[in-house]
């Protein structure tokens, strides 16, 4: 499996389904007898409760994808879709490209330092994490470029939480200028969690519990 470390290294049109939409689309369309094609996983994994193929593709099932959803704002209002962690930063000259505006790979550091704060505002040591061997990562990445950004621009980072299921964690993005709040750049991202041997694992239910609790929270 691909993966990118997650802590280490704008409104949309009316008319565009939002990322949250799209995801809960994508999901909604699953049958119950429906297998999902998913990578191999590394030699040493063991299954996890994926079943291979002739073919050597491992699949899991969509019902026991969908019964292992602990949240989803779509189907419980706890999460609050208005609330999201902010983190404010400003563009460096060095994360300039050659036409003088932030080069599109930077994108993804900012989005990622987003999570990295979220995860400390919320009682998640990622540091302390990687020293036991385990680690956060990221399964996929989505960026919709809208805007740039240039040398000195000061913006923000806002982060919030679509949902979790027993094995991931997905999370939203949007970045605006500063001060006027111009969009800049939307992204969604697939977090997992990985053990010593770089397995994907269960999410831990202490993570789940702390994201779900500050996401859900009526304190601003």
């Amino acid at each position: 499996m691909h993966v990118q470390s997650l802590v280490s290294n704008a409104p949309l049109v009316a008319s565009t389904p939002s990322s949250a939409e799209r995801w809960r689309r994508s999901n909604a369309g699953f049958s119950a007898g429906a297998a999902l094609p998913i990578r191999r996983p590394p030699a040493g994994c063991g299954g996890g409760g994926l079943t291979s193929s002739p073919s050597g593709v491992w699949r899991v099932h969509a019902a026991a994808a969908r019964r292992s959803l602990v949240f989803d704002s779509n189907e419980n209002g706890g999460l609050r879709t208005d609330k999201f962690f902010e983190v404010e930063l400003k563009v460096r000259d060095y994360e300039l490209d050659q036409y003088g505006v932030v080069n599109n790979a930077i994108y993804a550091s900012y989005c990622q330092h987003g999570r990295h704060e979220l995860l400390d505002r919320v009682g998640i040591n990622a540091d302390a994490i990687a020293r036991t061997g385990e680690s956060l990562a990221l399964s996929e990445l989505h960026l919709k470029y809208i805007a740039p950004l240039r040398s000195g621009d000061r913006f923000v980072v806002k982060v919030r939480l679509i949902g979790i299921s027993a094995a991931r964690i997905f999370l939203e993005h949007f970045i605006y200028s500063l001060p006027n709040y111009e969009p800049i750049l939307e992204a969604t991202c697939t977090a997992i969690c990985l053990n010593r041997n770089h397995c994907p694992t269960r999410v831990p239910s202490d993570f789940s519990s702390k994201l779900l609790q500050y996401f859900s929270s009526t304190d601003p």
